[in-house]
């Protein structure tokens, strides 16, 4: 992975941008997102974001993990509104992928990451997921130099696996993460760099012609 510094982005649909340690605006965005039930009910870890105390914790640990990983973190997403203002609107991530005994058979390898994102439920669907998706994988392939991008998600999550093969990810398999089962799948740059140029409905045909139909199932 090559050097960078500081990342942020800003585009017609989206602004991403670091999270501030000590700010409590930052902070209060963190405990709002994860104060809603349906967003909670999905994700596989389970720090109580939404106690304020967390919350807090949890951004002063992000302004030295920026620090510490150079390219690599999560970034507040804030979109326009009407009146000219941004509204917080989640996260993105690309946070260090954690090999463990669960996933020997997956090929997980030092150095690579997870793309994420935490969406307030009033975005869902809306495709800020992928544009933001997109952004990231653009800065892990293109501007980091990585290898390969993973992304996981909870089984029942039909949305999140919809997004990854929007994405140009391919399923890998059922594996423990964070303490249960969750769905791996798999983006490397060979692969990036032939559909990152596709519509993301050419991505789906190109990924459905790419993997054979399957369940995913532990390895």
């Amino acid at each position: 992975m090559t050097a960078a510094g500081a990342f942020s982005h800003r585009c017609q649909r989206l602004l991403l941008r670091e999270f501030v340690a000590g700010d409590a605006a930052d902070a209060a965005d963190i405990r709002q997102l994860h104060a809603d039930p349906r967003v909670r009910a999905l994700l596989p870890d389970e720090q109580p974001l939404h106690e304020p105390r967390w919350a807090e914790a949890f951004a002063a640990c992000l302004g030295s993990f920026y620090r510490q990983h150079p390219g690599l973190g999560i970034w507040r997403c804030a979109v326009p509104a009407n009146d000219g203002a941004e509204r917080f609107a989640g996260w993105f991530s690309l946070m260090p992928l954690q090999a463990n005994p669960g996933t020997a058979g997956l090929g997980v390898q030092p150095g690579d990451v997870e793309l994420g994102s935490r969406l307030r439920p009033e975005h869902w669907g809306s495709g800020l997921a992928l544009s933001g998706g997109e952004v990231l994988l653009r800065h892990a392939f293109e501007s980091l130099g990585l290898r390969t991008v993973w992304g996981i998600c909870h089984p029942d999550n039909r949305a999140a696996r919809g997004c990854l093969a929007a994405l140009g990810f391919a399923p890998r398999s059922r594996a423990p993460y964070e303490g249960q089962l969750s769905d791996y799948h798999a983006l490397d740059a060979a692969t990036w760099s032939q559909v990152h140029t596709l519509s993301r409905r050419d991505r789906l045909r190109h990924r459905r012609r790419a993997t054979p139909p399957s369940t995913l199932s532990p390895p």
